[in-house]
């Protein structure tokens, strides 16, 4: 007997896909599309206006002579994205994700997240346990997290459930010169 599996089509997955995107935090749906467009923005926009009616691509094209677009430096972009303030660091860490424990160093640091330098293969998803110690703070930080992202030199991350104590640190440290 030949059971005939069929791969999901695009009736099927879309309505799901734009639910669970949706659902997402607004974070992370800037993130998913900063990854989707992949530095293509120039063709992503020609595509989009490929697909708009003649009426609608001239009615942009009018708003556009009419109210130019200046374009803002892409940290600038990142940074009014992100909501929150980021600061380049080198702070070693020790974290766990999927019962493993990892060594490796946080290279920006905020109070909604964290970007990690990272060799191993994480999933967007898995959740992250870490400890480390801020340079204007000996104690250590226990803080967990999800993974929103990851790329070829480590992964990013949001942090959940801050004490209000934590996020004072963290501004603290960003804030200093």
């Amino acid at each position: 007997m030949t059971v005939n599996h069929k791969p999901p089509t695009g009736n099927t997955i879309n309505p799901k896909l734009a639910e669970t995107i949706q659902n997402l935090p607004e974070e992370r749906q800037l993130n998913l599309l900063n990854q989707l467009l992949n530095g293509n923005i120039t063709a992503t926009l020609l595509g989009l206006i490929r697909k708009m009616s003649a009426d609608e691509q001239l009615s942009l094209l009018q708003q556009l002579q009419e109210h130019p677009i200046i374009s803002p430096q892409m940290e600038e972009t990142e940074i009014a994205l992100r909501g929150h303030s980021r600061k380049s660091c080198m702070i070693s860490t020790d974290y766990k994700v999927g019962g493993r424990n990892f060594e490796g160093f946080v290279l920006d640091i905020s109070p909604a997240g964290a970007f990690i330098e990272a060799g191993e293969a994480f999933t967007v998803g898995q959740q992250i346990q870490l400890a480390f110690s801020l340079p204007n703070n000996p104690g250590q930080m226990n803080i967990s997290g999800e993974i929103l992202w990851k790329g070829k030199l480590g992964i990013g991350l949001q942090f959940k459930d801050l004490s209000r104590q934590q996020i004072d640190l963290i501004t603290a440290f960003i804030e200093e010169e």
